[in-house]
């Protein structure tokens, strides 16, 4: 009962922020990136969070940030799930050459230090949003992979498999029809903890200064709350709602993965269902 609670406020929460983020364009009543008062203003029913130093309505950059930060999210994520699923399952079905080539290549890729190639990037290309989540997607894939390999490895020896084979069935079709299905639980878990990874990362980038000046995220605006001496002065109001907003996305996502658990593994569900027997 608790996990399917959790899942219901986290998918809620995180259904909140999608609309919120579809919505923001008529939800901000200012543009985020104009002059809309005076600099350092207070909350105040035309600026419910404030102005900062350059005059900038604080509750415009909140709603529109969150647009580029679910998206460095979750299209981080999806290239990392969908490029780590494909080369785990053919990996881990197909064996033989193949497996050694792809698990070779991933081996030596997975010594490339992923913060450290992002700061790099940043610093010397100035690389956009799309170049920026495409790096991690694929950097983020290695780990991936690895973990789907793992477990098509253990499903290929399943009895569903050999039936299949017996029955002349291609390879590629047991793997679409048979090991994809299976293998789908884990792949959505990953998804949802990658997409948090990626957010929280992509924040770290703009916080640090290395994001894009022209697109509003929360990291810019923690970025712009350190620069403009906002942790120094305790203005709570510049730093307190993108930290929120952060840590309320990023439970939502928690409470997900966290209820999902039982559906990834067979053992939990019957310890669970174990459990409300006795209760």
């Amino acid at each position: 009962m608790f996990r399917e609670k959790a899942f219901l406020a986290g998918l809620a929460l995180l259904l909140l922020y999608l609309l919120v983020a579809l919505l923001a364009s008529w939800l901000a009543p200012y543009d985020p990136l104009e002059i809309s008062g005076s600099p350092c203003e207070s909350p105040s029913p035309d600026h419910f969070f404030g102005t900062n130093d350059f005059g900038q309505d604080l509750f415009s950059m909140l709603l529109l940030g969150s647009r580029a930060t679910l998206f460095f999210g979750f299209l981080g994520a999806c290239i990392s799930t969908g490029l780590g699923t494909g080369l785990g399952v053919f990996s881990g079905f197909l064996g033989g050459r193949t497996d050694r080539v792809i698990s070779g290549t991933l081996d030596v890729l997975m010594t490339i230090p992923q913060l450290p190639l992002l700061l790099v990037l940043s610093i010397y290309l100035r690389p956009g949003l799309y170049l920026l989540c495409g790096v991690m997607g694929l950097l983020g894939s290695l780990t991936q992979a690895r973990i789907i390999r793992a477990k098509v490895l253990s499903l290929s020896t399943e009895n569903f498999v050999y039936a299949a084979k017996g029955l002349g069935l291609s390879d590629f079709h047991i793997m679409f029809r048979y090991i994809l299905p299976s293998v789908f639980p884990l792949t959505l878990v990953k998804f949802l903890f990658g997409a948090q990874h990626y957010m929280l990362l992509g924040v770290g980038l703009s916080f640090l200064g290395l994001g894009d000046p022209e697109i509003v995220d929360w990291g810019q605006m923690l970025h712009q709350v350190y620069s403009g001496g906002g942790f120094a002065l305790g203005l709570w109001n510049w730093f307190l709602p993108p930290c929120f907003a952060m840590v309320g996305l990023s439970f939502s996502l928690s409470l997900l993965g966290y209820s999902l658990e039982p559906w990834l593994s067979p053992q939990l569900r019957h310890e669970k269902q174990t459990f409300f027997e006795c209760d």
